[in-house]
């Protein structure tokens, strides 16, 4: 997954006062109605992944708590 997706960005931001991990992210998506879930794909494997991708080096959009199992929230 090389894009962002602006359901990601949408809910961290809305939800910023404690981070998140994936599969919170994908329950408030899928909560909200932000993304039409389509049978056949793994949406929290696309989601982690481009967490992951995103949260490396200085340009990534999220940041990754140290020490911590996949706990993500939006660089400041």
């Amino acid at each position: 997954v090389g894009v962002v997706a602006s359901e990601d960005l949408q809910v961290l931001e809305n939800y910023s006062d404690a981070p998140m991990t994936p599969k919170q992210i994908l329950q408030v998506i899928e909560a909200e109605g932000l993304k039409e879930m389509r049978s056949g794909t793994s949406p929290l494997a696309c989601l982690n992944a481009m967490l992951h991708s995103n949260s490396r080096g200085g340009e990534g959009l999220f940041y990754k708590l140290p020490g911590r199992i996949s706990l993500f929230t939006l660089k400041a």
